[in-house]
Formats: C-alpha cells, sequence, structure tokens
C-alpha cells in the first residue's frame, strides 16, 4: 500500500517510492530507497523534502496510535489445544505433506519459469495443515523436513524453512495468523530463483563477485512475480524480501540492520540459514544441528537476532530429535525426545556401537535420570554419513 506521510513520521526500516521533489533539488540519485537511519531522514530534510510515500508492503507502516481510552478488554477463552497424536502416527501424516508441498512448489516454480501466472494462495491449506501438525506433535514434521535428497533441495527448502517459522513463531508466542503469513512467505521466499541461471544456483565452487550479485537478483526477481500475480500480506511479502538481511547490516538487497528488519524479516533469515546448514549442498556437506546451532549462536548480535536465535535453540532443544549423538559408552544414539529443562540430557535410542562398528539391540535411554542410565552422557553430535547410517531409517518413530 502507498502511503504519503509528513517527514516528521519517516522512520528507519519504512521504504520510500516518491520523495515529491525533482532529482535537481536534492543530493539523492534515486526516488525508491530503504531508510536504513535516522541520518538518512536528517539529509532528507536538509534537502528541503517535506513529504514523502512510502511502500508498506516493502517497508514499515506509520504506528497506529494506541486509543486515548481503552475499553475494557472482553474476556475471551484460551484457544483449544490441538490433541497430541503419537510421534509415529505425527511423522506419516507430515511425509504426506512434504511431498504434497514439494510437488505443488515445484508446479509454481515451473509457471514463474515460464512467465506464467503463479497462484501464490494454492499454498494457504497448505500453510494450515502444517501448523496443524506441529501443534499436534512438534517433533515430526520439523525433524523430518530436515531430510532430504540434493536434488529436490529447492522445494524441500522452502517446505522445511516454513516449518521451522511455524515452530519459532509458536515459541515466540506470536498470533496464529501472523504465523501463517510468515509461513506462506517462508514457502514463496525463493521463487525468484526461477529467473536466475541454474548453473549459478546448484554451482559446486565458490561463486564470483559478478555471480553472486547475479544470484541475490532472486529476491527482488522473485518479489515481482509475485505483486504482478498475487496480493499478498505485508509480512509474507517481508519475508520474501528480507530473509537475505543481516542484523549487522552487512545482507542484501537493502542492507536493512537491527529492528529496521521486520521481526518476519529476522525469523526468516534464522530458519532459512539453519535449514540451508544443516542441508547437503553442491559445494558443501550438512552440518549437524547441534553444529548449525552452535554457530548461528555464535553469529547473534552479528549476523543475527541473538534473543530469537536463543528462541531457536530453545525450539529445538541443543540436540534436537533426529540427531545423532556419541555417548561416553562409545555408543551411538538418536535423539527421540528433549527435556526442555534438561536440553543436554534427551531421550535417546541406543543403536550402534562405535569402537565395534556394529549394530547393537536398540534400546531406549533417558539420559536425564540418574539411575539406570549405562551409557554416561552425550559427547558430540555426529553424523550419520561417517558412520554410514541411514537417517531416514533411525529417525524416531
Amino acid at each position: 500500500m502507498i502511503r504519503k506521510i509528513a517527514i516528521g513520521d519517516l522512520q528507519p526500516g519504512m521504504y520510500v517510492v516518491d520523495l515529491h521533489k525533482s532529482w535537481l533539488e536534492h543530493r539523492l540519485w534515486r526516488n525508491r530507497l530503504m531508510i536504513r537511519d535516522q541520518a538518512q531522514i536528517d539529509r532528507l530534510r536538509e534537502d528541503g523534502i517535506v513529504e514523502v510515500s512510502i511502500d508498506t508492503r516493502r517497508g514499515k507502516d506509520v504506528p497506529v496510535p494506541a486509543p486515548k481510552e481503552a475499553r475494557r478488554p472482553v474476556p475471551m477463552l484460551p484457544p483449544r489445544p490441538a490433541p497430541r497424536v503419537s510421534l509415529g502416527e505425527e511423522r506419516r501424516r507430515s511425509a504426506r505433506l512434504l511431498n504434497e508441498g514439494a510437488v505443488l512448489l515445484d508446479e509454481l516454480t515451473d509457471a514463474a519459469r515460464a512467465g506464467q501466472r503463479v497462484d501464490a494462495l494454492r499454498l494457504e491449506p497448505l500453510v494450515a495443515r502444517m501448523i496443524e501438525s506441529v501443534a499436534r506433535n512438534p517433533d515430526a514434521l520439523v525433524p523430518l523436513s530436515r531430510l532430504k535428497q540434493m536434488g529436490e533441495y529447492d522445494s524441500a527448502h522452502a517446505v522445511a524453512t516454513a516449518a521451522l517459522i511455524i515452530a519459532l513463531g509458536r515459541q515466540q508466542g506470536l498470533a496464529a495468523p501472523e504465523i501463517e503469513k510468515m509461513a506462506l512467505g517462508a514457502l514463496l521466499k525463493d521463487i525468484g530463483l526461477a529467473a536466475i541461471d541454474t548453473r549459478l544456483v546448484d554451482k559446486s565452487g565458490q561463486l564470483s563477485h559478478a555471480e553472486y550479485v547475479q544470484v541475490q537478483r532472486h529476491v527482488e526477481e522473485g518479489l515481482a512475480v509475485l505483486e504482478a500475480t498475487a496480493s499478498l500480506p505485508e509480512t509474507t511479502v517481508a519475508v520474501v524480501l528480507e530473509h537475505h538481511e543481516r542484523f549487522n547490516g552487512s545482507g542484501y538487497p537493502y542492507r536493512m540492520a537491527g529492528e529496521g528488519i521486520s521481526l518476519a524479516g529476522r525469523l526468516a533469515a534464522i530458519v532459512d540459514s539453519y535449514d540451508a546448514m544443516t542441508s547437503d549442498r553442491p559445494y558443501r556437506a550438512a552440518l549437524s544441528p547441534t553444529v548449525a546451532l552452535r554457530q548461528l549462536y555464535e553469529q547473534g548480535g552479528s549476523q543475527f537476532d541473538p534473543a530469537l536465535v536463543a528462541g531457536l535453540v530453545r525450539t529445538l532443544g541443543i540436540y534436537p530429535v533426529g540427531t545423532l549423538v556419541l555417548l561416553e559408552s562409545g555408543h551411538l544414539a538418536v535423539v527421540e525426545q528433549v527435556h526442555a529443562e534438561q536440553p543436554l540430557n534427551p531421550v535417546v535410542n541406543v543403536i550402534y556401537h562405535a569402537g565395534r562398528r556394529q549394530y547393537c539391540a536398540p534400546v531406549q535411554v533417558d539420559l536425564a535420570r540418574k539411575v539406570g542410565n549405562h551409557y554416561g552422557q552425550i559427547v558430540r553430535a555426529e553424523s550419520f554419513q561417517r558412520w554410514g547410517l541411514s537417517p531416514e531409517r533411525w529417525q524416531p518413530a
């Protein structure tokens, strides 16, 4: 939505589309820009700019003033929690959901590549079902979505980041309608890659500067496709536009920083990076979930919002469900359940003896119990590939 405002109402994070002055009368070489800081606003004032038009779909809107006399809130019944189902049952539902989502996204990407209409609203039923799945059992969809084959990365990555942003949004206490909009944005955020040469997207070596600039175009290419074919909520557009922005201002395309990046954009940056880090790519092998979380945590305050990174760690656990770990006994085990109050001591399924390099009879062990644990504590996270084990076979059921 285009809104004309006084220069006094302009704030960092707003996207200006018209300065309402001839370009000869100010020092800026363009009329469209993302406002990064107060210094930019001061320069506009010095150039005699008294009003501007902003695009609220691409940046912040003018805050709605609080009413002078707040009405007494109407008591509301708390939302009914979704009935929990077994992990095995929800994993079966999740597998079907992930497959349907990947097929639908492939269809939309093919339409974008062919210059056809991209009907983004076809994704809304999928988003609703994903939210229901996470509510029924959060340890099913998110870990399962992390398992993807190299050739199916693009669509599977989109579905995985949507699942993650739903889980993280719930952990942050966000309202369901906002989570729905963010999840829709996560599914659509890479649609612009359809306009980029696939040889660059899938290149196994390091990109040159010129090649990297070309790949960066996918953000605004995606927005162009979506704006031409659908009317999307502001939160959804923020995810598409800002998922590569970084907390210290080093991201792209607008070099936004700190809370100048919307909450949706800051959440999207974290889940997009986490899933990319834990996926096999042509240029590197996947990191274990634990190592990826550690790296994100170390980059909190620079690349990412530290409070939201901490929220992701609380959402997934230090050793997320489905992670392979080495125990003090020399056994390998798969994390089956995380204790929120004791994240270092999850419930695990012991499956393999690393020293003897042979399988053992699977046994479930609660590492939080002080008695009955003959395997010790976790030494470190391990890679399924390193030990020749199938992550699909040993995922919790």
